[in-house]
């Protein structure tokens, strides 16, 4: 009696769906095993996101993901490596416990995870300090003191 196994392919480990929920956002959400095999699929997938839709932000969800390995972490590397060289950001979301501890002991759970730059907004006008005292009419330059225009 043979047993006849179907060969196990990196598809078959790995799904990536890509979505763009805001005109400067797009997240692509990871299920599966982050390995040897599958790695390499979800490297150029974060690429071709930061490429083709040129976010400001890319959000690369976890939550599905089981297995994370050393070319995994490569794979996220390579990715925030992109988008900080483009000027964007990457924040990955939601690792699950074992995950996450790949990325603590790693020492990238602090970098792959911080919280995103927002520009901050600018003060409306009753923020500004008022102005208090006398302000000087005209500004003197001390003699011999050269002022370039």
């Amino acid at each position: 009696m043979s047993t006849k196994f179907s060969p196990v392919t990196a598809l078959a480990q790995l799904r990536i769906a890509t979505t763009c929920p805001s005109p400067t956002t797009a997240r692509v959400a990871v299920v599966g095993e982050v390995d040897l095999a599958t790695a390499t699929a979800l490297r150029d997938r974060l690429l071709s996101v930061l490429h083709d839709h040129t976010p400001a932000v890319l959000d690369v969800d976890l939550a599905g993901v089981t297995f994370l390995d050393c070319a995994g972490l490569r794979a996220l590397v390579a990715g925030r490596n992109a988008a900080v060289q483009a000027g964007r950001q990457i924040r990955v979301t939601h690792p699950q416990p074992i995950v996450r501890r790949v990325l603590e002991v790693t020492g990238l759970l602090g970098v792959l995870t911080a919280p995103i730059d927002q520009p901050e907004p600018l003060p409306t006008k009753s923020e500004y300090p008022s102005r208090t005292g006398p302000t000087p009419a005209t500004v003197t330059e001390p003699p011999g003191v050269m002022v370039a225009a």
